[in-house]
């Protein structure tokens, strides 16, 4: 990995890299974000984590300092983001729809970038063009949608910059290079230990072992945020003969239950730690962390249901 001279310095833990203070953002009668209150620790991979439609990329264009909300505020290290070049200079935003403009090629983006970021590294980015396996002196508009990614993605990579937003960045890559790109991901937190990276993704199983922390958004609002650890610690999947796991989760809110050839599995949510030493003390059935994507589903559709009884 190569080293970036004025690498951002890790500030103190649970510091807040960018803050979401009460943002609301509307087009026409369609409510994007809604009182979206959030903040982003520094010196973390960070997963920005919804469906599609859920208000991420509104989110990310309100953080880039594209569009204004209408109502409240966000902050990049305590200044506002929108007009205020000095915040945007801490910031790489690489989107999910490359615009390479007038530049022919890798080395014309390459010397633009160095001009954006003061702390760009020319030959940590060309390293990356080999990892991905680019070619340096094609013309970029004839590179096919994968191409463009991963070139958008050496930028970030190489950038240095004090917050890195990769949106949706397997669109057009194959699983070979989305593995890659982790893995360079990784490797640059630690090489990088200032720098803050955020992943918007509804990819959930896929981002899930670069992160040290999630974000989970829906309609607009927070469904929960916290490293991964925190998000789970809450719950269960506990499968085993019926009688058994019946016995055993009585009294525990069922989020999702499945019986296949006499064996049933139920992902339950804990009321206590308590509870799950009990669960996982019995020898009668089988405990497991119940997977970050899943987590997801389930707390949607109980968002969903909770709109839904709200309205009715």
């Amino acid at each position: 990995m190569m080293q970036t001279n004025g690498n951002p310095q890790p500030r103190a833990e649970g510091e807040a890299m960018l803050r979401v203070n009460g943002v609301s953002r509307r087009f026409r009668a369609t409510k994007a974000l809604n009182d979206l209150t959030l903040a982003i620790p520094s010196g973390k991979i960070v997963g920005l984590l919804g469906r599609n439609g859920a208000g991420k990329s509104t989110l990310l264009r309100i953080a880039g300092g594209m569009l204004r909300p209408n109502a409240g505020e966000v902050l990049l290290e305590g200044e506002t983001v929108y007009d205020r070049t000095r915040a945007l200079g801490k910031l790489c935003m690489i989107g999910d729809t490359p615009d390479f403009g007038h530049l022919n090629k890798i080395g014309d983006l390459f010397y633009v970038c160095a001009g954006l970021f003061p702390n760009w590294s020319e030959a940590y980015a060309r390293e990356l063009v080999g990892r991905f396996e680019l070619p340096m002196n094609k013309r970029m508009k004839t590179f096919s949608r994968g191409m463009q990614t991963g070139l958008m993605l050496c930028v970030g990579l190489a950038s240095g910059a004090e917050l890195t937003v990769f949106d949706e960045p397997s669109l057009g890559l194959d699983a070979v290079l989305r593995e890659r790109f982790y893995d360079l991901l990784l490797s640059d937190r630690q090489a990088h230990p200032g720098r803050t990276y955020l992943v918007s993704t509804h990819l959930i199983d896929e981002v899930t072992r670069a992160l040290d922390y999630a974000v989970l958004i829906d309609a607009g609002r927070l469904l929960c945020a916290g490293t991964l650890a925190e998000l789970r610690s809450g719950y269960l999947s506990v499968s085993g003969a019926p009688e058994a796991v019946r016995e055993l989760t009585e009294g525990l809110t069922v989020l999702k239950e499945e019986e296949t050839a006499g064996s049933l599995v139920r992902h339950v949510k804990l009321a206590d730690g308590a509870g799950q030493a009990r669960i996982e003390g019995d020898p009668r059935v089988r405990t497991a962390p119940i997977s970050l994507q899943r987590l997801f589903v389930f707390l949607t559709e109980e968002e969903e249901a909770e709109r839904h009884a709200a309205n009715a």
